[in-house]
C-alpha cells in the first residue's frame, strides 16, 4: 500500500509540469499492481483532462475485469460516452447503476434526451427532485423538458416552484416568458421579458422573442430596438433579419427594409429566404 501511495504521490506532483511523464509512472505502476483501482482510477482521470475520452474508457474497463460490479466505474464510463456522444452506450453503462445519486440521474437524463427520449428525461429528472438539492439547474432542465415537449402550462409552473426555491434569476422569466409567448398570452410574455432584460439576461434568442412579443402588443419601437439588438448579438444569423424585415415591411417601411436587407446579405450571403424578401422589396420599390 505504500508503494501504490508513493506512486499516486509521484503522479500527482508532476500532474502540472509533464502529462506524457505522469502517464508513464501510472503505466509502470498498473504493471506492477495490475489490481489496484486507486493506479487505474489516477491515469484514466489524467486521460479525461486531456479529453482523451476514449483512452479513459479503456483504462475504467480494466477496473471491470477485476471487479464487474463497481457503480462508480459504471458512471464514470457512463460519463465518458456522453462527453463523445454516444448517448445510447452511455445509457447502458448508466442502466448498471442500482444505486441512485443526483448527479447519476441529471446525465442519464440528459443522455436520454439526446437521443430524442425528453419524455425520459422529464421522468429521470422528477426522481431527481425527490432528492434533497441545493441547486436550480436540474429545476431549469425540466423546465425546459416541459417547454421542448409543448407542456407550457407545465414549465410555467416548474419555473414558478423553482422561483420560490431559488429566488428570481433572469433565465427564469426568460423560459417564463417563452411559455406565456406560446400559450398566446402576450401581455404577460411581454411582462417576463422585460423582467429579464431588467436582471441583465442576454442572448440572441432572448431579444428575438422579446421583440416579437412587443410587436404583438403594439409597441414597434421596442420590437424594432429588440430585433436590432439580437442581430447585433449574432450577426451570422439571418433569422433575427428576417423578422426585422418583415416588421417593417408590414408597416409598409420599405426603404428600412431595404436597409436591413442590404446589411443582411453581406453576413449571410446565402439566404434562401433572404432572397424571397429582396424579391419582394425590390418589387415594391418599383411600384
Amino acid at each position: 500500500m505504500k508503494e501504490i501511495n508513493n506512486i499516486l504521490w509521484q503522479a500527482r506532483f508532476n500532474k502540472g509540469k509533464n502529462w506524457l511523464k505522469v502517464r508513464k509512472i501510472l503505466q509502470e505502476g498498473i504493471e506492477e499492481f495490475p489490481r489496484d483501482k486507486s493506479l487505474h482510477m489516477e491515469l484514466a482521470e489524467l486521460y479525461i483532462t486531456k479529453k482523451l475520452f476514449k483512452k479513459a474508457i479503456e483504462t475504467y474497463q480494466r477496473i471491470l475485469e477485476f471487479d464487474d460490479n463497481d457503480s462508480q466505474v459504471f458512471f464514470l464510463i457512463g460519463n465518458c460516452f456522453l462527453f463523445i456522444k454516444e448517448y445510447k452506450i452511455a445509457i447502458e453503462y448508466y442502466d448498471k447503476i442500482k444505486h441512485y445519486f443526483p448527479e447519476f440521474l441529471y446525465n442519464k437524463a440528459v443522455a436520454y434526451t439526446k437521443i430524442g427520449r425528453k419524455d425520459k428525461g422529464v421522468e429521470i429528472i422528477e426522481k431527481l427532485l425527490k432528492f434533497s438539492t441545493t441547486s436550480e439547474i436540474p429545476f431549469i432542465f425540466l423546465a425546459e423538458l416541459h417547454f421542448s415537449l409543448h407542456n407550457y402550462s407545465k414549465a410555467i409552473e416548474v419555473v414558478d416552484i423553482t422561483e420560490k426555491k431559488f429566488g428570481k434569476h433572469g433565465n427564469l422569466f426568460y423560459i417564463r416568458g417563452l411559455a406565456f409567448s406560446r400559450l398566446f398570452k402576450w401581455i404577460q410574455a411581454y411582462i417576463e421579458f422585460q423582467a429579464a432584460e431588467k436582471m441583465k439576461f442576454s442572448s440572441s434568442h432572448f431579444y428575438r422573442s422579446y421583440g416579437l412579443t412587443s410587436e404583438k402588443i403594439g409597441k414597434t419601437p421596442k420590437a424594432i430596438y429588440c430585433l436590432l439588438k439580437s442581430i447585433n448579438l449574432a450577426p451570422s444569423d439571418p433569422t433575427s433579419y428576417i423578422e426585422l424585415i418583415k416588421l417593417y415591411l408590414s408597416h409598409n417601411k420599405v426603404f428600412e427594409a431595404y436597409s436591413v436587407l442590404k446589411f443582411a446579405q453581406k453576413a449571410v450571403p446565402f439566404s434562401f429566404p433572404l432572397s424571397i424578401l429582396r424579391t419582394q422589396i425590390m418589387s415594391k420599390l418599383k411600384l
